[in-house]
């Protein structure tokens, strides 16, 4: 009987990667994912739209943490995990300042 090793880099590159392929709905959102999306990055312009980017919000660990729990508090959406909120508004790709955009 033969068993495959993994290591623990392989473990978390597999862990990370699954992320990536969740629904919604595995935490209590009855939305489909596109809907989602919209909600979060929504929320993401309507607070810091002329203030910061996805990356500047990213370098500021408590200020993001505060951005989930308001998204998680608004929604009613308890279950959703931080990185996940993050995710979906980091996959939909930089968010400029208006003047900045090409």
């Amino acid at each position: 009987m033969t068993t495959a090793t993994h290591t623990v880099q392989d473990f978390y590159r597999e862990f990370l990667m699954a992320k990536k392929l969740f629904q919604p709905q595995d935490f209590g959102v009855d939305f489909l994912m596109d809907e989602f999306d919209d909600l979060a990055v929504g929320m993401f312009r309507e607070i810091y739209r002329d203030i910061w980017t996805i990356d500047e919000l990213l370098l500021h660990p408590s200020e993001a943490v505060r951005f989930c729990q308001d998204v998680r508090r608004k929604h009613g959406w308890h279950d959703l995990p931080d990185d996940i909120i993050l995710r979906v508004i980091v996959a939909r790709g930089k968010i400029r300042h208006p003047e900045t955009c090409d």
